[in-house]
């Protein structure tokens, strides 16, 4: 059996304008398709860097050089939003590099020590700064998160099926002002959106069989608060 489902950018748009502007089935105007377009890939990553859905992972690492006696190397990749692996290798095997953060390297006091690469600082991009400095040219591969796509009109939008309807409620709130929707509507709206946010990231847990996963859902309890969760525990 195969099973297909899915809305392209321009039917989701066409989904929007129907909530703001009551457009029915007839066509949007372009000028109205393209304000959905802009905050819909807006949206898109804004939950992306927040964490709120993360299957975005490359399945093949990107390849990079890396040459003798130079510290730094461009991975090549615009699309980076965190990196999660990077290996060095100046033959057949490749050596596991240890990421660290800008406290890390700045700790770090021989930082002109050649040798083969222990750490790499990412600079943000696609820039990566190794220590210590390679002693002889190499090869680097990086396994990293990406960021969420742009995509065509006629193209299905980079999230999950299940996301589609909550990513709807979230972009109709945030364009809302641009069509002069009334304050009372727009503030149903906001709790409309906030409740898509938790669903995006209840949709984008892991899970590995049939039991619920528990996700944080950026709530304001306490550590000692009684109040009970989504999942009534």
């Amino acid at each position: 059996m195969t099973t297909s489902f899915t809305r392209t950018r321009t039917q989701i748009a066409q989904r929007v304008l129907g909530k703001v502007i009551k457009i029915g089935s007839a066509s949007a105007a372009s000028a109205d398709a393209d304000t959905i377009y802009e905050e819909l890939d807006l949206q898109l990553k804004r939950l992306h860097t927040r964490g709120i859905f993360w299957r975005k992972v490359t399945s093949v690492p990107v390849t990079f050089s890396l040459s003798s006696s130079v510290a730094t190397a461009s991975a090549g990749a615009g699309d980076i939003l965190f990196p999660m692996k990077v290996t060095f290798s100046n033959g057949s095997q490749d050596d596991p590099v240890e990421l660290i953060g800008i406290r890390e390297y700045a700790a770090i006091e021989d930082k002109g020590r050649t040798g083969q690469p222990e750490k790499v600082l990412w600079k943000g991009g696609s820039e990566f700064l190794f220590y210590p400095t390679p002693s002889a040219n190499g090869t680097g591969k990086l396994l990293y998160e990406k960021i969420a796509d742009d995509t065509s009109a006629g193209a299905a939008v980079d999230i999950d099926v299940a996301m589609i309807g909550p990513m709807i409620d979230i972009v109709k709130y945030y364009v809302a002002d641009d069509y002069g929707v009334p304050e009372q509507t727009i503030q149903r709206w906001a709790a409309e959106a906030t409740r898509a946010d938790i669903d995006i990231r209840k949709l984008g847990a892991q899970h590995v069989d049939l039991s619920r996963v528990a996700v944080d859902d950026f709530d304001s309890r306490q550590p000692n608060s009684r109040r009970s969760t989504d999942y009534n525990w």
